[in-house]
């Protein structure tokens, strides 16, 4: 059995691309599991981790959650977990279940690649002792994000781990040219693969309004059967109400955060393609902006946070395919196969280890 481990930051897009690998991998008639060592439980609603949520139902995975996914990464993990050697005991018992059976076993990173490193179980650290191989994805921003893919491979080739190669995911479009020729031939004047470039596609990057609720929690006024909205864009409606309107109009899909007071900009708001109003400082709105939103069907979510923590929460916030979304488990499968190279990975996935 060959071992996979996609690690990369939040939002970098690796549980789809795991996920596209394993319906490849599921059609080829191999047997095809999934692994998260280090979850992230919702904030707001406090549900187990919802990658593997995905994948268990997805590839009918025969698994509870707590052995998909032996333990959760909170802010304070320290004053959770005592003592180190139990959590290690987790989930080598955990890892070792879900791998009995399987021809390819998907190891799917924290939501970051140094998480748990005080107890030794960061993803490389990992990817070292159970013998995997990386394959890391990345989100590119820019020619900073390069940096991390060069970091990660030296990183890797001190610690004895195997690095397939990288895959860059969500490229924005004024960046494509680059990604195939630059940084393709950079890496690959260091050693490092190139295993893919996906370009930008809202329907898998951009978060939806559910993503947002359950960052923020809070109540939601209206709209509740329009939280699969998607989010392109982030305005704070903290101008004068002259210049609201042009100022609203400059994004479509967006959410406005605004004061639960501010009952005149989130009408104005109301009068544009606004995606979510998110309302701040716990303050009921006015009932003509709960009427109006019911009209367009705008979501309201009313936060008692104070509008510049809401900005910083939803800093991080990224988008969850989840295990009803046939059109994006669709989308990610097709992504994998038209952008990156699917026999080298579907090869790293099935060989065995040391071939």
């Amino acid at each position: 059995m060959a071992t996979l481990y996609f690690a990369g930051a939040a939002g970098s897009g690796k549980t789809a691309v795991a996920l596209g690998l394993a319906l490849h991998l599921r059609d080829r008639g191999i047997a095809v599991r999934y692994f998260k060592p280090i979850g992230n439980p919702s904030r707001a609603t406090g549900t187990g981790d919802q990658d593997a949520a995905l994948m268990q139902t997805v590839l009918a995975l025969p698994f509870s959650p707590e052995e998909l996914v032996p333990l959760t990464l909170g802010d304070y993990y320290l004053s959770t977990y005592h003592d180190y050697k139990l959590c290690r005991r987790l989930v080598e018992e955990a890892y070792d279940k879900v791998r009995t059976g399987a021809e390819a076993l998907l190891i799917d990173g924290a939501a970051c690649s140094w998480a748990m490193a005080a107890f030794g179980l960061d993803a490389l650290s990992l990817a070292r002792d159970w013998n995997a191989t990386l394959v890391y994805v990345l989100r590119v921003a820019n020619d900073r994000s390069l940096d991390e893919a060069f970091f990660v491979g030296r990183c890797a080739r001190e610690m004895g781990v195997k690095l397939a190669g990288v895959i860059f995911n969500n490229v924005p479009r004024v960046l494509l040219a680059k990604a195939h020729g630059l940084y393709r031939e950079l890496l690959r004047q260091q050693g490092i693969e190139t295993l893919g470039i996906i370009p930008h596609r809202t329907e898998l990057s951009a978060p939806t309004v559910a993503e947002f609720y359950e960052a923020l929690g809070g109540e939601i006024l209206t709209g509740e059967d329009k939280l699969g909205n998607v989010v392109e864009d982030v305005l704070v409606g903290a101008m004068t109400l002259e210049s609201a309107l042009a100022y609203f109009r400059r994004s479509a899909n967006k959410a406005v955060i605004t004061g639960g007071d501010r009952t005149e900009i989130a009408l104005v708001a109301l009068e544009t393609d606004v995606a979510v109003l998110i309302l701040t400082g716990g303050i009921y709105p006015d009932m003509k902006v709960i009427v109006r939103a019911a009209e367009k069907g705008v979501p309201v979510l009313l936060v008692h946070h104070d509008t510049y923590t809401v900005i910083n929460q939803l800093a991080d916030v990224s988008r969850l395919i989840r295990p009803d979304d046939e059109k994006a488990i669709s989308l990610a499968k097709g992504v994998v196969a038209a952008h990156c190279n699917l026999d080298q990975l579907i090869s790293l996935a099935t060989e065995a280890p040391g071939a």
